[in-house]
């Protein structure tokens, strides 16, 4: 039977919707910036306003926690209402499921072909099975754990501590303690909502940025705009600060993949990436080749270096792997053919806790 699906992928910048039929492969796609909206609600029904969707099935995957009531606070958004799942399934006789943003893209990159995927390191991917641990790194920082056995674990490791390991790193770190006071997470560090603004603050101090690249960062400041393009852009192109930035940026990144890979993936597996910043032409490669990113994750010398160096690292080509996963389980939970057994849950309204486990469809 073909029932109308829709799925949401809700981030601190853009959002994305994804909806169709179960029986159909095609399917409509919007992109909106979610400053754009008062509440997740508002930019809910505007979308789907505007695709001309009413869905039976909706799947919610937000930039927050996910308590098991099922009302989120999206956590870059903190001026938006909190948003109650199941009062707004009543309310609009949809069935809802809200998951954390990053239990859709373990989904979505559950279904990455070889074709979709770019290796960072020189292993091959394709050559390693078990488990696959997804990490984002976009306007905030996040992993999910998809296990041996098809379940997702998502968690909360993008607000964990980092540790200076030069004077320079230091020197970050006690600005932002400065401006925030108490606990700086890896996020607040380079999460592109606000850590690029951060790490540009900082470095053109010591390293002062051309006219071109400083006019830049003020005009993307004044629209609104992330600067992160902008900067990596200017790394590319050889400007000092910009390349500099990018080397904060990846040297902070590598040292938070090497703990959370230790904590996940004891016995080994698949890293993949999604981020807009590393998927824009270039990037990836200054990464891997003019920064300290992956001398940082394998870090020669300290313990089980020989396990990392092991972890195969990959990056996903699809920037929509979030609403993909997320539309993945909307079509499932609607009894979609070939995406799975899954039954939709009984209530109107379901939400996935922050340690989710979703047998793979």
């Amino acid at each position: 039977m073909r029932t109308a699906v829709a799925a949401f992928d809700v981030g601190g910048t853009h959002s994305r919707l994804r909806g169709g039929w179960t029986e159909d492969p095609e399917h409509v796609e919007l992109k909106v910036r979610t400053a754009d909206h008062p509440s997740l609600e508002e930019l809910l029904l505007a979308c789907l306003r505007q695709a001309e969707l009413r869905p039976a099935h909706l799947v919610l995957a937000v930039a927050g926690r996910v308590p098991a009531h099922g009302t989120v606070q999206l956590t870059n958004l903190p001026d938006w209402p909190p948003f109650d799942s199941a009062d707004f399934a009543d309310r609009h006789g949809v069935r809802v499921r809200v998951v954390n943003d990053m239990t859709a893209t373990a989904h979505g990159m559950a279904d990455l072909g070889p074709d979709e995927v770019r290796p960072l390191t020189r292993h091959d991917p394709a050559a390693r099975a078990g488990e696959l641990l997804a990490v984002s790194v976009g306007s905030g920082v996040g992993s999910a754990l998809l296990d041996e056995h098809g379940v997702v674990h998502t968690s909360e490791s993008g607000h964990v501590t980092w540790q200076p390991v030069n004077e320079f790193e230091a020197g970050y770190l006690s600005c932002l303690q400065q401006e925030l006071g108490g606990v700086v997470t890896v996020e607040e560090s380079i999460g592109g909502l606000r850590g690029f603004d951060r790490m540009y603050d900082y470095v053109s101090r010591v390293t002062p940025p051309g006219p071109a690249l400083d006019e830049r960062v003020s005009g993307a400041r004044r629209t609104g705009a992330a600067v992160a393009p902008v900067l990596t852009s200017a790394a590319l192109a050889g400007d000092p600060c910009g390349v500099e930035v990018v080397r904060l940026f990846a040297a902070v990144f590598g040292q938070y993949l090497r703990g959370v890979v230790l904590v996940c993936l004891p016995a080994g597996g698949v890293v993949t990436l999604t981020s807009g910043v590393l998927q824009a032409p270039g990037v990836a490669e200054l990464l891997c080749s003019g920064t300290e990113f992956l001398d940082r994750f394998v870090s020669p010398g300290a313990c089980h270096h020989d396990l990392l160096a092991e972890i195969p690292v990959r990056l996903a080509l699809d920037p929509l792997v979030g609403v993909r996963g997320a539309y993945r389980l909307a079509v499932r939970d609607a009894g979609g053919h070939g995406m799975g057994s899954h039954q939709p849950p009984s209530p109107r309204s379901a939400a996935d806790s922050r340690g989710p486990h979703e047998p793979r469809g």
